[in-house]
């Protein structure tokens, strides 16, 4: 693929959403098998075959309203609950097959649509900060994390410049009013 983009020097929406999906493809599987060598079972899936649908808007897909149905069915049907699905974020196919990627706040809408759809109790997004900040913690170095944001307060946090979590990301938890969680990476604890 990437010579193909050398040799006729262009790199089209669709052919980039084809290439950036590599990454998130190979880190499932990498997880996935790491997570079976420490005895936790785990499978690797791509985003699609759980059911994640989107249109056919390159860099900027939106999920199909099918989706909600056909990740629930997935979860219910296909996919054994005692093992861990280690599922791509920020990708999914358009009806055609091709691969789109879902744009800003891309893997937290894979995961609130994920969690929507199979009426967990709460999302959690891993961050690389603690939690939903009072300020942004590069500008304020003294920034402590918000307790309790409703939907609305974090929708105009994100207006005003706020990086942590993306409207558009949180309409499957709104919808089924589930609490999201954001979580440090580098600070599970926190």
């Amino acid at each position: 693929m990437l010579n193909g983009v050398r040799l006729i020097q262009e790199l089209s929406p669709k052919s980039l959403d084809q290439l950036v999906s590599y990454g998130e493809r190979c880190s499932v599987r990498i997880v996935a098998a790491r997570l079976n060598q420490i005895g936790v079972p785990a499978v690797a899936f791509d985003s699609w075959d759980v059911g994640m649908l989107t249109d056919s808007q390159f860099g900027d897909a939106k999920l199909l309203p099918s989706s909600e149905e056909a990740i629930r069915n997935a979860f219910n049907n296909r996919i054994d609950p005692d093992v861990v699905a280690v599922v791509t974020g920020f990708i999914a196919q358009d009806p055609d097959g091709k691969i789109t990627t879902l744009g800003r706040g891309g893997s937290d809408l894979s995961a609130t649509a994920i969690g929507a759809a199979c009426g967990v109790d709460e999302i959690q997004v891993w961050k690389d900060v603690d939690g939903i900040l009072s300020a942004d913690p590069r500008l304020v170095p003294d920034a402590i994390p918000v307790d309790d944001v409703s939907y609305d307060e974090a929708s105009e946090l994100a207006y005003f410049g706020a990086q942590v979590l993306h409207p558009i990301a949180m309409q499957p938890a709104r919808k089924h009013d589930i609490p999201v969680r954001v979580k440090n990476s580098y600070n599970p604890s926190a």
